[in-house]
């Protein structure tokens, strides 16, 4: 089982954590126990950025989930980005679960979208496992902050869980696989991002 090689803080707070940790520091020193609120403040930037490990499924035609959150929709419907027809699952991403974003796959970077819907930005990604195996990820932001950073560009590899990115106060996945994928979870069922699995891929 591999585990994600990501600090437990994520790179988009590791600045903010460790500065507001060190005003804290200096705060306690001069004021004592009235620094309890910055340390407060340290302990919710630290839940917010959190990135615990995740053991990964060693089957490498496992689709695992992106994020930890909860399946809304799954459907035959057509992928719009690579024009064709794919099984699709969409998942809200749960307020108090951690707010990674992971690769569902082992592959390389086909290609990335990105869009402005009018209530933000979207972005897509395009990655193709070895075998040929293409899945689109479609991130449509949050209701609250609409913040979402990744650590992705073309001709990048990224591992099965690997963690890509960050998506502050979670967001709307979409997931596109191909047509002849089979599902392997329900509509309503809560899931933990990187661990569990969405779909597995089909060949033969």
């Amino acid at each position: 089982m591999a585990v994600s090689r990501h600090s437990i803080i994520a790179r988009e707070g590791q600045t903010a954590v460790l500065l507001m940790s060190v005003m804290a520091f200096a705060a306690q020193l001069q004021f004592a126990y009235w620094a309890i609120w910055l340390w407060l403040i340290v302990a919710l930037l630290a839940w917010l950025y959190r990135d615990p490990a995740r053991k990964i499924p060693s089957s490498p035609l496992t689709v695992v989930s992106p994020v930890d959150g909860k399946v809304l929709q799954i459907e035959r419907s057509t992928d719009r980005f690579l024009k064709r027809d794919a099984l699709h699952l969409q998942l809200q991403m749960s307020i108090t679960g951690v707010f990674s974003l992971r690769s569902v796959t082992e592959g390389k970077v086909m290609q990335i979208w990105q869009e402005n819907n009018g209530q933000g930005k979207c972005l897509a990604i395009w990655i193709q496992t070895d075998e040929g195996d293409d899945t689109v990820l479609v991130i449509r932001p949050g209701r609250w902050l609409k913040r979402m950073s990744y650590q992705l560009a073309y001709g990048d590899r990224v591992g099965h869980g690997q963690r890509i990115g960050h998506i502050l106060l979670g967001a709307c996945i979409d997931v596109y696989l191909p047509a002849s994928s089979r599902t392997a979870c329900e509509i309503g069922q809560k899931l933990i991002g990187g661990s569990e699995a969405i779909g597995e891929f089909v060949h033969g």
